[in-house]
């Protein structure tokens, strides 16, 4: 875990490779999960600007490189630096887009829609640099996750990797699912997780994943 529900931010992640999702453990002790993040993401850094506690929980989904920053010293550097600025700028921006498409999809587009656009969007992560051809992902959510990000049963969930199938926009193999032609896939502008790119000052250090409290 990097940063947990509950806990004061004192600290922040910078991440530069992998994936973390975003989960939030209600007052019944189900849990949600609000989004993933990629490379470029500065996880927690709302929080840290506000002085609030973390509203809901970073994972990491999979091997992740994160350099760990003090509040104090990313308070610092954005004073000091006007591109890391304008870069946490852009990112805040685009959270608030990724919640304003997601809320607009739970009613705008089908089940089936919102499956493929997180398919595309992680077949991107997985191949940012492709140009549409076949993918080999293995998927970082269990099918639970995977059906809670898209507002369905896992029960349906199944149902609708089942139609994919047979309509040939995705295969199984061994564990693994093969995307044939990622542009068959609902399009989506990469709102929600895409990588972002920016410098963090030289010197701070790479750090594991842990909790911060």
């Amino acid at each position: 875990m990097l940063v947990q529900q509950g806990c004061e931010p004192y600290e922040i992640f910078f991440v530069e490779d992998g994936l973390a999702k975003l989960v939030r453990i209600d007052a019944g002790g189900r849990e949600q999960i609000l989004g993933l993040r990629g490379a470029g993401w500065f996880l927690g850094a709302a929080f840290v600007l506000v002085r609030r506690s973390h509203a809901a929980s970073a994972v990491a989904l999979t091997s992740c490189t994160v350099r760990r920053l003090s509040q104090d010293a990313f308070l610092a550097l954005l004073a000091e630096h006007p591109d890391l600025s304008w870069h946490v700028h852009r990112m805040h921006s685009r959270e608030v887009l990724s919640q304003f498409h997601h809320m607009s999809d739970l009613g705008a587009k089908t089940a089936r829609q919102r499956l493929e656009r997180v398919l595309r969007r992680l077949a991107t992560l997985s191949s940012p640099n492709g140009s549409g051809e076949e993918v080999r992902l293995l998927l970082p959510l269990k099918r639970w996750e995977l059906a809670s990000l898209i507002a369905v049963t896992p029960e349906h969930l199944s149902r609708l990797l089942k139609r994919l199938r047979e309509d040939g926009v995705i295969r199984v193999q061994q564990g693994w699912i093969v995307i044939p032609e990622v542009r068959r896939l609902a399009a989506d502008g990469a709102h929600e997780f895409g990588v972002l790119t920016t410098t963090v000052a030289a010197g701070v250090p790479a750090a594991s994943a842990a909790p911060v409290c």
